[in-house]
């Protein structure tokens, strides 16, 4: 395999949409890595460092910001009677939520480009993937919770790229999914619908899932309780359970999972202590119990004590309880 050197280039607006869809620049980079590219280096479009020869260069921006791109690299523009533009010199392909028109060229020095306007990046990954590794395959993209793998997808979760396909037990899945689309597939294929009751993460599951086009599909509802009395008055929790064991406890979101839980929907429950204070010597900051029902009966729980920041912890929350319900289904 030749060596591939990539550049992602994105603007600052296209790192606020980014931002907005929780997308990381990780993710982009281990994507491009499946696609074939042995190095990939993240650029500002402000800035003028992606202005040399590589092999990839992949442009994430506002339209007007990407015809800019193409001017400088040497190609012309015209207006279409319908008021948009086209590129001349470019082929344009289709992309959609919302619909909008990308497009690609090679340079005369033999380099891809690929311009990338503003929009949903992850959906349909697969077709600007393979326009620039001429339809090639995606190597296997193994995505595991913790630190295992060598690219940093986002807090909670790396990748790992291997020369043959196959899933080891502790690996979410090997195609370089996101953890929503894990989930969603899964519960898919089992015919269930899926709820959470939520604490720490203040409705962090219910949004990262329903970040999916067509995730009512899967997903039915969600409950915040977040203090003491919303846990007894929305989901029946015994107030003396929570006396006797604290709210951050396994008989705690082993109860939660239950409740929300019934012949058609699985439950994931999480509750902790998201920090910066509120911990203690027993459960200092960053602990946190998730337990995944499935109708059956079946509950599997979990204790883990996270790093970082309150948003960092609660990310890692969101997808280790994925992860949690996903290894069961």
């Amino acid at each position: 395999m030749r060596f591939v050197r990539a550049h992602l280039v994105v603007s600052e607006a296209g790192m606020n949409d980014l931002c907005c869809a929780g997308i990381t620049t990780g993710w982009l980079s281990a994507w491009l890595q499946s696609a074939g590219a042995r190095r990939v280096d993240l650029h500002l479009l402000e800035s003028d460092t992606w202005k040399q020869a590589v092999d990839w260069q992949i442009f994430y921006a506002s339209e007007s910001e990407l015809m800019r791109v193409a001017l400088y690299h040497g190609k012309r523009i015209r207006a279409r009677e319908d008021g948009g533009r086209t590129l001349l010199g470019a082929d344009s392909f289709q992309l959609e939520n919302p619909c909008r028109i990308a497009w690609h060229y090679t340079r005369d020095d033999g380099s891809c480009c690929v311009l990338l306007p503003l929009g949903d990046i992850s959906y349909q990954r697969e077709r600007w993937l393979h326009i620039l590794n001429a339809g090639g395959p995606l190597l296997p993209l193994h995505v595991y919770p913790g630190d295992h793998g060598g690219i940093a997808l986002e807090p909670g979760l790396h990748g790992l790229l291997r020369a043959n396909p196959g899933e080891p037990e502790d690996s979410m899945n090997d195609g370089g999914y996101l953890p929503e689309e894990t989930l969603s597939y899964k519960l898919k294929s089992c015919g269930l619908k899926v709820r959470f009751a939520e604490s720490c993460t203040g409705g962090g599951l219910s949004e990262r899932l329903s970040r999916l086009p067509g995730s009512s599909e899967v997903l039915d509802a969600a409950w915040i309780t977040y203090s003491n009395d919303a846990k007894h008055a929305l989901l029946k929790i015994p107030k003396r359970l929570i006396t006797k064991y604290g709210a951050v406890s396994r008989e705690v979101v082993e109860a939660m999972a239950h409740a929300g839980c019934n012949k058609s929907h699985a439950c994931v429950a999480v509750s902790g202590i998201a920090g910066p204070d509120g911990g203690s010597e027993d459960k200092p900051v960053g602990t946190v119990w998730m337990a995944a029902a499935l109708p059956d009966g079946t509950c599997h729980t979990r204790c883990e004590r996270f790093p970082g920041s309150r948003a960092e912890v609660r990310q890692q929350i969101v997808n280790y309880a994925f992860a949690l319900l996903a290894g069961m289904l």
